[in-house]
């Protein structure tokens, strides 16, 4: 494919998505526009099949890529650029019935004034939400029952998925250390591996001692 309808192509993804340009589409190179369609999740992978870029910490079970080393990305890592670069935005679009105001006088003599929904249809307005210049790495590892958490480096554990395995946030073990991947808080992954190795070999003991 030429590298211009390869640029148009990702051009228009971007705009289906939400997403507001800052400047003409004439002053876009293919590089700026493969970067903004990286946060909407269009890494190695054709626009029209590609995730949005999730607003809330959501992840599901849909694979974007498997590495050389078999591991199963579920959100590409995307690194703070070295310098400020433009960024994209969503644009939400919703019916906003506007508010009146609604009087109530009470029996002492005061009066209170309550602002409810009001009944206007035909109204829309817009949220812009400017999307961040970095996205955490998740992918899963067969090595581990849980989803790992990387950025820049750095890994965890899925804070949700230690917990769903210990049976709640009160059972795990207390040398299961939290730690940020960024703004993730998660599990320290050699804590936990401690953590379910004691407790292995502590169940083989038991075991051993029944006998």
């Amino acid at each position: 494919m030429p590298r211009n309808d390869k640029r148009s192509e990702v051009y228009n993804f971007l705009k289906e998505r939400g997403w507001v340009p800052e400047k003409p589409y004439a002053q876009y190179s293919a590089e700026e526009l493969s970067e903004i369609a990286t946060l909407y999740g269009a890494v190695g992978r054709h626009p029209s099949n590609a995730r949005k870029a999730r607003e809330v910490p959501e992840y599901d079970d849909e694979v974007v890529r498997v590495d050389e080393q078999g591991r199963e990305w579920l959100q590409e890592e995307v690194r703070k650029p070295a310098y400020p670069k433009p960024r994209g935005r969503r644009v939400l679009t919703y019916v906003d019935p506007g508010v009146r105001q609604e009087t109530v006088q009470q029996s002492d003599g005061y009066i209170e004034s309550f602002e409810v929904p009001g009944d206007r249809k035909n109204r829309t307005a817009e949220i812009k939400i400017t999307l961040p210049s970095f996205q955490v790495g998740i992918y899963r590892d067969r090595r581990f029952p849980f989803r790992i958490h990387v950025y820049n480096g750095r890994e965890g554990f899925n804070l949700y998925d230690v917990e769903n395995f210990y049976g709640g946030a009160q059972l795990v073990p207390s040398e299961c250390k939290r730690i940020y991947i960024e703004n993730d808080l998660c599990y320290d992954i050699r804590s936990v591996v401690q953590a379910i190795r004691s407790e292995h070999r502590q169940m083989i003991l038991q075991k051993g001692t029944a006998r």
